[in-house]
């Protein structure tokens, strides 16, 4: 059949199509999609790799340096209680991403979950721990949660965070998000300290008195709420060996001035330390409370989570006696990687 321009006439040459064009074009076709598919193979070996390098080898390396025998300056001989300590692990939950689609939520909460459960497994394995104590925020949502699901998010921290036979581990800490700030409920108050032990406690670990203390309730104005706190702070000096250290582990910070108590080189954020109070929060304990734990407790060092971020200040306190003391706090960085900064600890 001849083929003529339209409205002319004029033939059009017609070149034939043979086998030779259909061969060049299945071979064409062929050699693009294989290109297609090395791409994709390359793509996903990268992408593996890349995983596995932020999971696995960078906490790796990270963990290695805190080795104990790296700064320990104990004899060999010495029967030494090492302890590590985890803050605000936060696992993710319905109300971590409240706007964002279920199925995202989903994604973010299992590989949160995950990175929780590895670099939690790599410090036990590299550092063997005596004890590990959590300085609060476990959960995200915990004081809004009602019970069924409350325990279900239990069962699935304590699937992150496994406890290790022959190894002590604390979790009676807690955090705003775990009861509230604000507003505390008595109900998940105590539902905390059912299942992880009293919110203020102490115990004696290698001469040391370690003072674990709700300073959240402490702040609270119902009287309900902050009994146990003012109980425990004002009979802790009857209760503790005198001539032990201690050492006070918290969850909010202390009150300090930030312009002039600079949080150090390794805080992350070049901004200055946060005086603020929103929703269920407040980022440091209000000063006159501050300055009663420690007059009260007179500690060696403090411990603090909550900021996310790393913060090492000096605190100055002056004692019944008329005596200006100060010791150090610091305020420990997020294990998370929802935690807000691009290094975690």
């Amino acid at each position: 059949m001849e083929i003529r321009k339209r409205n002319t006439g004029i033939p059009i040459k017609e070149d034939p199509i043979t086998s030779e064009h259909l061969d060049d074009r299945d071979e064409h076709r062929s050699r693009r999609n294989s290109i297609n598919w090395l791409y994709l193979v390359v793509l996903s070996l990268g992408w593996v790799g890349v995983v596995h390098y932020f999971e696995r080898i960078v906490p790796y390396r990270i963990i290695e340096k805190c080795q104990w025998k790296q700064w320990e300056k104990w004899p060999s001989d010495r029967d030494v209680h090492r302890i590590a300590l985890l803050a605000d692990p936060q696992i993710v939950d319905d109300y971590s991403y409240p706007k964002q689609f279920k199925f995202f939520n989903f994604f973010v909460r299992a590989g949160a979950d995950n990175y929780l459960h590895r670099n939690f497994q790599i410090m036990q394995e590299i550092l063997d721990p005596d004890t590990t104590i959590f300085l609060g925020d476990l959960f995200d949502g915990g004081r809004y949660w009602e019970d069924d699901q409350w325990i279900a998010e239990l069962k699935r921290f304590n699937k992150v965070f496994p406890k290790r036979v022959n190894r002590r581990d604390i979790r009676s800490i807690p955090g705003n998000h775990d009861i509230g700030f604000q507003t505390i409920h008595k109900h998940i108050q105590d539902r905390f300290a059912q299942y992880f032990g009293d919110l203020n406690d102490y115990i004696e670990l290698g001469n040391h008195t370690i003072v674990m203390f709700d300073s959240i309730s402490l702040s609270h104005p119902n009287e309900t709420i902050l009994r146990e706190s003012r109980e425990f702070l004002e009979s802790i000096n009857q209760r503790i060996n005198p001539a032990y250290p201690r050492i006070i582990l918290t969850h909010v910070p202390l009150y300090r001035f930030p312009d002039s108590q600079l949080c150090g080189p390794l805080r992350e954020s070049k901004k200055l330390f946060p005086l603020v109070r929103g929703d269920e929060y407040q980022t440091v304990i209000e000063y006159g409370f501050s300055q009663e734990i420690l007059k009260t407790i007179q500690p060696e060092i403090i411990f603090a989570g909550d900021d996310h971020d790393y913060c090492d200040i000096i605190q100055h306190y002056q004692t019944s006696n008329g005596i200006d003391k100060q010791t150090r706090e610091i305020t420990m960085k997020s294990p998370a990687m929802t935690s807000g900064r691009l290094i975690v600890a």
